[in-house]
Order: structure tokens, then sequence, then C-alpha cells
């Protein structure tokens, strides 16, 4: 669903501009491509978390790597032993191999989890993407999730003109099994008296109406709470956003991007022709901002025992 991978000789960051990150920031992901291809990531996530103390990362892997991801994983804890590791799973079995194209998928990155919780690691969670091809293994996946003891996050498979390879996505999986599924994970959520899981679970509901009606639950601020740089270090609103804020290697500080003429534009050609998104990302910094429809969502579908999708 992604082809990142087949852009070519594309403009790398030199190390030393991450030195202009915002110490503000809460939550990154350093993803991909492949994120362990990156052969300086252990002085990538050194350079981020001095930069940014305060900053939850997570690295998301596709988990085929197995001893190499092992190997580099040792380092990096060394660095910042609460990073997480997000393995992408797009189904169980033969299913993630049918996805992926690759043999023996899943028993890869089965493979990665159980060396990676042999570190010792407790931030980890499988990362499952919605196809017509996989949706009645989004329960499944799930499941999978919670029988390992790790968390579950997903999104639905889209378009972007700068994130995905500008792959045009016609995703329209079975609107009963999509239901389905959805209400499962979602129930299952919400059966928990933990915090957490009932945000998890407003998410997979806002995930459902995304994929469902192509609509956006809650507003979320792109360009304005959170932010995408590519790997040239250009700027964007959000993964979806084509609109560029600034470059990173041309600004002489953060705040001089971050409120540049330039910036201000793509924040309004945002507010007035940006897309509908709903990605773990984007929707996070929704869910804080609005707390009490959150909430109230939560109530009606827990004590209800109603979920109305």
């Amino acid at each position: 669903m992604c082809d990142i991978w087949q852009l070519k000789n594309f403009p790398e960051t030199e190390i030393e501009q991450y030195k202009k990150l915002p110490t503000s920031l809460c939550d990154i992901n350093i993803s991909g491509g492949e994120v362990f291809l990156y052969t300086k990531l252990p002085e990538l996530v050194k350079l981020i978390k001095e930069r940014c103390p305060k900053a939850k990362i997570v690295l998301s892997s596709n988990g085929f790597m197995s001893e190499f991801i092992e190997q580099q994983m040792k380092k990096i804890l060394a660095i910042d032993p609460k990073i997480g590791v997000a393995l992408s799973l797009d189904g169980v079995g033969e299913m993630h191999e049918k996805i992926r194209r690759i043999p023996q998928a899943f028993d890869k990155v089965m493979d990665t989890l159980s060396r990676l919780q042999a570190l010792g690691m407790k931030n980890l969670r499988l990362a499952f993407t919605v196809l017509p091809e996989n949706v009645s293994h989004y329960g499944k996946v799930y499941n999978l999730a919670r029988e390992k003891g790790i968390q579950f996050t997903s999104a639905f498979a889209q378009s972007s003109e700068h994130y995905f390879g500008g792959k045009k996505n016609e995703n329209h999986p079975d609107a009963l099994e999509l239901k389905k599924q959805f209400a499962y994970v979602i129930s299952q959520e919400l059966k928990s008296w933990n915090l957490k899981r009932w945000a998890r679970a407003y998410f997979a509901y806002g995930l459902y109406k995304f994929g469902s009606q192509t609509e956006q639950v809650l507003s979320d601020d792109p360009g304005k709470r959170f932010f995408f740089m590519d790997p040239a270090g250009l700027v964007y609103p959000s993964v979806i956003d084509n609109f560029v804020m600034g470059d990173l290697t041309q600004a002489n500080s953060w705040d001089d991007l971050w409120q540049s003429e330039r910036a201000n534009e793509a924040r309004k050609m945002t507010h007035e022709h940006g897309k509908p998104v709903w990605m773990i990302c984007t929707a996070r910094t929704a869910i804080k901002k609005h707390p009490f429809r959150v909430g109230w969502w939560v109530v009606r579908n827990k004590f209800v025992k109603f979920i109305k999708l």
C-alpha cells in the first residue's frame, strides 16, 4: 500500500540539521520506508533525545531484518530505554505474506517481536493497515497483539503526494465486514477500565468513520499542533497535506521556519483545501484537544452498551 521505496536518489538531510527541531516536541515517530535501513539511526535517536528530552519516540518498522534490528535496538535502548517500536502486520499467517509479497513475512515479524521482548522492551505495538484484501484480519491482529501483551494500532491506506510515493489508493473494503471488525475491536477496548484503551476505542471509531465515509470526526490543527518532515528536511502540515511550510536545511532556526510567511501560507492553504485524514499522528492531538467530546462518546458507548457506527 506504500510505494515510497520506489523513490530513487531521494536527498537525505544531514544528521546535524535535526538539532534545529523544536525542544517542545512530545511525540515523535521516526518512519520510512524501512527505518532500520538508515545507517545512522542510533546517532539520530541520541541527537533527538538530547534535543527533545520530553519526547516519546517510536520507530516504525516492517520487522523483516530480525537479527539486525535486534543488534541496532541494543544500541538504541542504551540511549533511550523507553523508546517504542511499531511492527507492521497486515494479517495473521499467510495473509501478511500475501499483502507484503515477502516469503515468510509473518514469521519474520514474529521473530523480531520475540527478540525485542527478550531485550526487555515493553513499548511495542503491532500496526495494521486496512485494505480490501485484509479487512477480515483486523480483529485477528488486534487479538494477537492482546495475546502478546503489546499495543495495537491501525491505519487506513490512503493517498499522499509526498509521503506514500504519490500512489493513488482506491481503498474500499467490504462495508459489512469493515463494520463488523471495527465494532468488535471498539467493544473490546471499551470493556476495560483503562483510559488509554478508551482513547484507542475512540481512535478506532474515528478510523471507521474515515474509512467508511471519508469523514474526519475531530479537527486536528495540522501545521499548528504537529507536522511532518520528509527525509530532505521539507516540513509539511501533515503527511497528507502537500503544502510546504519550509526547509529545515535552509532555516537558521526552527522559529524562523515555523513563523515564516511560507509556513503561514501553507497553514492557510491546508485550512482551505486540506483533505480529511485520521491517522494516529494526527488523531492524537485531536483527541487531546476535545476531551469532553471524546469522554461523552466513551460514556455513551461503554455504559449504554450501544456502539453506533
